[in-house]
């Protein structure tokens, strides 16, 4: 007789358990969704400048973060993906998971 039976209780730990990661396994985060995470900080970032700068920043902000995907190196865990973004002189590291992005560095 398994454990569950003999103590007459259902086994909620284990049905949370893969529930968990069944959630994280879905929203795991896409090299697509890192692309639209990069370009919507460089809106942000251009939000407030009303200058010409700004007006580029913003115009250009899909070219740049499409171009900025493409230096990414993403690493897959399944149920999380670390990219890592290297930039002239900097070097960043995001965290994707639950189909959010984490600076880590």
């Amino acid at each position: 007789m398994s454990a569950a039976k003999r103590s007459g209780r259902f086994p909620y730990g284990w049905i949370i358990f893969i529930l968990a990661i069944v959630l994280l396994y879905a929203t795991n985060p896409s090299e697509q969704q890192f692309t639209y995470y990069l370009k919507g900080r460089i809106e942000k970032q251009a939000k407030g400048d009303e200058t010409l700068t700004g007006d580029l920043a913003r115009l250009l902000s899909g070219p740049a973060a499409s171009l900025a995907g493409l230096g990414t190196v993403r690493k897959d865990y399944f149920l999380c993906s670390t990219y890592e973004l290297g930039l002239p002189g900097e070097e960043h590291l995001f965290l994707g998971i639950l189909d959010q992005f984490i600076k880590v560095r």
